[in-house]
């Protein structure tokens, strides 16, 4: 059974940069809540609905972390997506072979660098939802 979560987190969480060594990204926490096998792979969507006329910032700022990503050992797929009928809203879809690999990416300082980046550009806060990948 695939299960999934529909969750809005205050922005401020979701983008808050790590403050100290044992602080872990708002996002891991939900994945790990939510996964019950760790070691199997999962998938998850964010959807933004970006500020009028932030979209080519927004996309701009997608892409060193798009491209790192893509070659991260345990990332399967990593996919920002444009809604054809809101140009304002965009779904990143990604999936990892595991949590620990999520975890390692979070870690990454493109990671960081692509929270700082569109924090400002968003109009709410964006909507996560975490699934079993059936294989």
């Amino acid at each position: 059974m695939t299960r999934r979560l529909f969750l809005a987190l205050p922005a401020v969480a979701l983008f808050a940069l790590t403050a100290g060594a044992a602080d872990e990204n708002p996002i891991v926490t939900l994945v790990k809540s939510k996964v019950k096998d760790k070691t199997k792979p999962f998938a998850m969507t964010v959807t933004f609905k970006v500020k009028a006329g932030g979209e080519k910032a927004f996309e701009a700022a997608f892409a060193p972390c798009l491209k790192a990503t893509r070659k991260e050992p345990g990332n399967r797929v990593y996919q920002l997506n444009r809604d054809l009928d809101e140009a304002r809203v965009y779904t990143m879809y990604e999936q990892f072979k595991d949590v620990a690999a999520v975890e390692e990416h979070a870690k990454a300082k493109y990671v960081e660098a692509l929270l700082m980046a569109i924090g400002p550009l968003l109009d709410g806060d964006p909507k996560v939802k975490v699934y079993e990948v059936v294989e």
